[in-house]
């Protein structure tokens, strides 16, 4: 299976570089232009494989360039014995090699205000993509976990569990997390495997806005940064699953693309062009409110939403054995919320309602078949959720607030199925009240992939910075809508002006 089609491959050829972590990272050539060798290795603590691989090649190809690289930095070791004694004084500090590891990545695959490179928590090298509205997010090359996604404004969106140690061995919890072979519980360790192995770099992507799109005819109007890493069978864990598999993990940022009118509202315009006096009227409308806004307090310092911030996870398993195997699979995203005890009747889910649910709270292995009957699903208190909806495909969407005047939308848009909502209460009832784990997942049908076959998943997160639109439900019973807060420097000028009023009397008056 082919990579995604790239409008601009960004990053170049360049040596194999293994990080101060003691795993290597692959490196990428732009479409068109030939990978060049090695030259030059730093010795790993413990050798992995890496890759290189040009843009827009087939997983096969990749596999055929990690063997490559792991051959060189074989030989590399064979004439290069361990550093023991005085030697070990020659070789630079941990933290000079992980500097220069990080600098090879922005190097080769960086591109200033768009994607570089940085050590993260316990010098773990973590990939930035950075959207020219203000939105960023941070992926990590141990698990591929997106560890933070940001709004414009710099609000977190997701939350990072407490724990973390962060020393290259134990996965990374929260945030967004891949769970593969195994969605929960089952022979293998809870999620699979694939969020405790060191991910390769192996390609990078970002668009001119102004320029023609990639298979299609019309010009780009987003930068939509990427990054493509890439993982593959593991010898420590081909005992407990003896499958030989690659995989590609592709993360980019980016903004809606701009709605195309309906054929109402493409006839409107059509017939306003002949109609002159109705633009004139809508604009005297338009300036009559903005004047009434002012005065009513509600003039420029009331404050816009952002623009909308979408992340994209493109998750693909290419079967590069000579049997079947058979697997479950989601991208479990933490959604960072308010105070669940104070907040809990704000916080919920919408569009579930009809769904088959199982729910595994009472037991993992024996789940409780129901049908989700209710418009809104809830969290708070002590109550443990463990939830699958079923046949959540990709023609309807999962809502989410957080609790605050704003919203998520889970779109299932390929390969996924399934919607996992886990919110460990019980487990860790302090923690809990600050996050909910939603999941894109295909679990209750798994997939089978034949020798060679590669199945692609692809889930797309849309951070809105205002609630739902309300449904009508909603309209005659407002109580669970939420409000902003009601910081006095976010209040409107004549609204903060006239509680100081209100103030100053009080004070003459000696009330306060």
């Amino acid at each position: 299976m082919r990579v995604l089609a790239r409008p601009q491959a960004t990053a170049v050829a360049g040596p194999t570089v293994a990080a101060a972590t003691g795993r290597p990272t692959g490196s990428t050539a732009a479409a068109g232009t030939a990978c060049q060798p090695c030259s030059r290795v730093l010795r790993p603590r413990q050798p992995r494989r890496g890759c290189s691989l040009a843009a827009g090649s087939s997983l096969d190809e990749a596999a055929a360039a990690a063997a490559a690289a792991s051959s060189e930095r074989s030989a590399a070791d064979a004439v290069q014995p361990a550093p023991s004694g005085s030697q070990a004084a020659d070789f630079a500090s941990q933290e000079d090699l992980t500097a220069d590891y990080l600098q090879h990545c922005q190097q080769e695959y960086g591109k200033p205000g768009l994607v570089e490179f940085a050590a993260g928590a316990g010098g773990l090298p973590k990939a930035v993509l950075m959207h020219p509205s203000g939105a960023r997010c941070e992926l990590y090359l141990h698990g591929g976990v997106v560890a933070s996604w940001r709004h414009a404004d710099g609000r977190e969106m997701l939350h990072l569990r407490e724990g973390n140690a962060f020393d290259g061995v134990q996965p990374i919890s929260g945030g967004v997390q891949i769970a593969w072979p195994q969605y929960g519980v089952g022979d293998l360790p809870t999620h699979g495997f694939l969020q405790d192995l060191h991910w390769s770099v192996v390609e990078t992507a970002w668009r001119e806005p102004g320029e023609v799109a990639e298979g299609s005819e019309q010009h780009a109007l987003d930068w939509r940064p990427s990054i493509s890493l890439y993982a593959e069978t593991d010898e420590e864990w081909a005992e407990a699953w003896p499958h030989r598999f690659e995989a590609l993990y592709t993360v980019s940022l980016e903004q809606p693309d701009p709605a195309e009118p309906s054929d109402q509202e493409f006839l409107r315009q059509a017939s306003e062009q002949y109609q002159p006096w109705v633009q004139r009227q809508r604009a005297a409308r338009a300036g009559g409110r903005k004047g009434a806004g002012a005065a009513g307090g509600r003039g420029e310092d009331e404050r816009k939403p952002l623009m909308p911030s979408v992340l994209r996870c493109l998750l693909q398993v290419h079967n590069s054995d000579d049997k079947p195997m058979t697997f479950s699979t989601a991208l479990r995203t933490h959604f960072a919320t308010r105070d669940l005890a104070t907040h809990s009747k704000f916080v919920k889910t919408l569009g579930l309602r009809g769904k088959y649910v199982l729910d595994y709270s009472q037991s993992p292995l024996a789940p409780r078949l129901g049908v989700e009957d209710g418009h809104y699903l809830h969290f708070g208190g002590l109550r443990e959720q463990n939830s699958l909806y079923v046949d959540c495909g990709p023609q309807g969407d999962v809502l989410f607030c957080p609790g605050s005047p704003a919203h998520f939308k889970v779109h299932n848009k390929k390969g996924f199925s399934d919607i996992g909502v886990v919110h460990p209460a019980a487990v860790v009832p302090e923690e809990a009240r600050h996050f909910v784990q939603l999941a894109s997942a295909r679990a209750v049908r798994q997939v089978t992939l034949q020798p060679g076959e590669t199945w692609a998943g692809e889930m797309v997160l849309t951070a809105h910075d205002e609630y739902w639109p309300l449904p009508a439900w909603e309209m005659e019973e407002s109580s669970g809508v939420p409000i902003p807060d009601q910081d006095p420097e976010q209040m409107p000028t004549l609204r903060r002006r006239s509680s100081q009023a209100e103030v100053s009397l009080l004070e003459s008056q000696g009330i306060v």
